[in-house]
């Protein structure tokens, strides 16, 4: 980006890095090693974890339509604080009753919390940064990513020295502590809305509600294939163990994709700016799916698996930037409002649906080929619908 920008937006756009960070970098992003070492002292089975995640999943899509709409409506500073509050509440259940049905509850309110995880930041960037909204947006969301980077062997540390149950309280302070001076920084300038309220002035009010049902599941289609992938990038470890290889590769394979994690979100947002959401989301869907034919085909090449699991870390672009990117460029501004919420929902439930499909295909074939091949399909169909959004953009 060589353009100069005023110090209240850099100000805005560090504001948003801390705020993402907080909202899923520490204590979201820790679930894994927290659950894991729960699972192990109280003797929990895999699938009563499973069912958290799951629920989490069928909360925020029941939920998203709902939440979403109130957050454009509600004070954003009192909404973000309390969202942020739900989030270190429903970890701190569990501290009270893990073994009860403080559990599931926990993972009720947790997926209620997530809800905005993707849309808020997304939505007040573009409001700063209209000409460069995609890489800036790229910029913020990758904070999620790093969050989780680092926070991942802090916790295991803490874990270590404290007990997971001290480890919840210390990063929930942190949280916390992170989450007031990037609210403080995101809300305390006065966000230029002239340029979106003329932008919309020009369109009918028709227009501005509601969008072509065509487009509606064209963006859906173009969406799932990245939900769809993550399943399989959540089980990336176990994949390497059922091919040969050891933990401890798998545990490398997991780095790898999160360090491909980071950098796709910022790259997917340059090239959203350069080239427009549709080719940009068609690029990085095409790397997907190159990585999913070396999953398939060459397993016995492990420099291969380990570029292939870098490139494959860009799903998680396609779950957390594009959406925001994808609603923007399809629906009239005020109709993003509508459609965003929706979106989440069904995302959400693509997502919770593909995790327990995996589970199904891989103890049917006792291999991750059904599930590799599945997700392949998907891809290609998200593929498609997004070739023919850009063809539609070109025509207009």
């Amino acid at each position: 980006m060589r353009a100069k920008y005023s110090k209240e937006q850099i100000m805005v756009l560090i504001g948003c890095c801390l705020f993402q960070c907080a909202m899923i970098g520490i204590l979201i992003n820790c679930t894994g090693v927290l659950f894991a070492q729960i699972r192990a002292e109280l003797g929990f089975s895999m699938s009563r974890v499973s069912l958290y995640n799951t629920l989490k999943s069928v909360s925020t899509s029941l939920l998203a339509g709902v939440i979403t709409a109130i957050f454009f409506k509600a004070n954003k500073a009192r909404f973000l604080l309390l969202n942020q509050c739900a989030i270190v509440l429903s970890f701190l259940l569990i501290i009270w009753g893990a073994e009860g049905p403080l559990w599931y509850l926990s993972a009720i309110i947790n997926g209620a919390a997530f809800c905005i995880a993707n849309i808020a930041v997304p939505m007040l960037l573009g409001r700063w940064f209209p000409e460069h909204s995609g890489a800036v947006t790229g910029i913020a969301m990758a904070f999620s990513g790093i969050g989780g980077a680092v926070c991942d062997p802090v916790c295991a540390a803490l874990i270590q020295n404290l007990g997971w149950q001290w480890t919840i309280v210390v990063l929930g302070i942190i949280t916390m502590a992170m989450t007031i001076p990037g609210m403080y920084l995101m809300l305390h300038y006065r966000a230029p809305v002239v340029q979106a309220e003329h932008a919309s002035a020009g369109q009918n009010s028709q227009e501005q509600d509601r969008a072509p049902l065509s487009t509606v599941i064209l963006v859906c289609i173009t969406l799932v294939g990245g939900f769809v992938s993550v399943a399989f990038a959540l089980n990336i470890s176990m994949y390497a163990q059922s091919i040969g290889y050891s933990l401890s590769v798998g545990a490398s394979l997991t780095t790898m994709v999160m360090i491909g994690n980071v950098a796709s979100k910022f790259i997917y947002g340059v090239l959203c700016d350069r080239l427009g959401t549709w080719k940009a989301t068609m690029a990085v869907l095409a790397v997907v799916a190159a990585s999913l034919l070396c999953f398939l085909f060459v397993q016995q090449q492990i420099v291969m698996l380990f570029v292939a699991s870098l490139l494959y870390g860009c799903v998680y672009a396609l779950t957390v930037v594009a959406i925001s990117r994808c609603c923007t460029s399809a629906y009239p501004p005020e109709a993003q409002k509508r459609y965003l919420g929706l979106h989440t929902s069904i995302n959400n439930a693509v997502m919770a649906g593909a995790s327990l499909l995996v589970g199904v295909l891989y103890d049917q074939a006792q291999s991750f080929s059904p599930v590799l091949y599945l997700t392949l399909v998907m891809v290609i169909c998200s593929f498609a619908a997004a070739s023919y959004l850009a063809f539609q953009t070109k025509n207009k």
